[in-house]
């Protein structure tokens, strides 16, 4: 079954959400420039919320992080860390936190690019999403005359597709049934006037538990 992550998470209300609907992932933006950036002192007392009462992986969301930033991640006790733009050299290989690689699909003629991908063992997945991370957009993957090679070539090389950009409880099982990605990635999609919203983040991992 897909499993739901559920980014961007920024005041404990959006904790409880999560805790009571059963998403299987929660994201913490650690980037100045977001609107859901949250600061390390937030972010840990979050953690501890989170952790009380569910299974439910963290993950430390970053861009071009330092390697004493993915210490501290891991000092934090997030389970996962998603980058953005460079890795360091020092995360690469096996040990420490798992890694997720954010890529970033512009158009048709990217589709395929297996440049795109890192090849690194300590990656565990890639979070595929539009030419901006965050933008609330698909990479196109509605159109029916699309056709993405890159899903099956990560199943073969067992890498988790993490499904992100522009999803929402409208086109969510869609994105399940034309791509089966192994995790769905939501944020601007489970929220109303830039805050999460309780009722629609239920709602969105109900319409993927029954896809």
């Amino acid at each position: 079954m897909t499993k739901v992550k559920i980014c961007g998470l920024s005041r404990p209300e959006d904790i409880e959400a999560v805790n009571a609907y059963g998403a299987d992932y929660a994201g913490f933006v650690f980037f100045e420039k977001s609107k859901r950036n949250v600061s390390y002192e937030k972010a840990e007392m979050l953690i501890k919320e989170l952790k009380k009462n569910s299974k439910i992986q963290s993950v430390a969301v970053c861009v071009s992080p330092s390697q004493d930033e993915v210490g501290r991640f891991n000092d934090m006790g997030f389970d996962l860390i998603q980058i953005h733009g460079t890795i360091p050299a020092d995360c690469q290989s096996d040990g420490g936190l798992a890694l997720w690689q954010a890529v970033n699909i512009a158009g048709s003629t990217e589709k395929n690019a297996d440049e795109l991908f890192v090849q690194s063992s300590n990656i565990r997945g890639y979070v595929v999403d539009g030419a901006e991370s965050g933008s609330g957009k698909t990479f196109g993957w509605e159109a029916e005359e699309q056709t993405f090679v890159f899903p099956e070539k990560l199943k073969i090389q067992n890498r988790q597709f993490i499904l992100a950009g522009g999803l929402n409880i409208e086109n969510v099982q869609n994105g399940i049934r034309m791509l089966h990605p192994d995790v769905v990635d939501v944020s601007s999609g489970v929220e109303r006037n830039g805050v999460k919203d309780a009722d629609l983040i239920r709602k969105f991992i109900s319409a993927v538990k029954h896809c």
